[in-house]
């Protein structure tokens, strides 16, 4: 592969891996599912507000530690950064977890969002060993539930989300495909468990 071909291929991988990030791909499929559900549009549209505003919260401390030169890039791909982001998305999801409790939410949103939670806490917790890929966790859990919840919609997810991540991180040169991999399926694994 000549220089400029290999320089376009991997301007489209990491526009991919930016464009199809956790918190899209997580904000996306919340957003479907609680649309999906049995309640109003102004329930439906409350609970995706909560979500909006633990997604804002994450993204302005990461991007406050950015600023600061705490970590390196907004995907905090140094593994020794990671901690305490993780620590923080993991309250968050916490905390998101609660506010759907106190709002109502239906049974089947608040699975969602504790098996992404969960999905993150392993995957952070994998990647103090072994360096494993988030943005596929995200995405498989994501393609699991969407195929359970949404049905055919969430075919978006397994068929064209996932494949996309996938090819992405490893063309960026971000993981391997074993992390890429590894990711999916801790992903799928904990939407299997909260949503079957």
């Amino acid at each position: 592969m000549n220089a400029h071909r290999r320089a376009s291929y991997l301007r489209v991988a990491r526009f991919l891996t930016n464009a199809l990030n956790p918190f899209f791909v997580f904000t996306t499929l919340y957003t479907l599912v609680a649309f999906s559900s049995q309640t109003s549009a102004l329930r439906s549209t409350l609970y995706v507000g909560a979500e909006l505003v633990a997604a804002a919260f994450v993204v302005g401390y990461i991007l406050l530690l950015r600023m600061r030169r705490r970590i390196g890039d907004f995907w905090i791909s140094v593994r020794a950064e990671r901690l305490i982001p993780a620590l923080v998305l993991l309250s968050t999801f916490a905390a998101l977890l609660g506010a759907l409790v106190f709002l109502g939410a239906p049974g089947v949103l608040f699975r969602t969002t504790l098996s992404m939670g969960l999905t993150s806490a392993a995957v952070a917790a994998v990647t103090l060993i072994w360096k494993t890929s988030a943005h596929s966790a995200a995405a498989g859990n994501a393609a699991v539930v969407g195929l359970l919840v949404l049905g055919c919609p969430g075919l978006l997810f397994s068929l064209v989300v996932l494949p996309l991540i996938l090819w992405s991180r490893v063309a960026a040169a971000a993981h391997t495909l074993p992390q890429t991999l590894a990711g999916a399926g801790v992903g799928a694994a904990f939407a299997l468990l909260f949503l079957t």
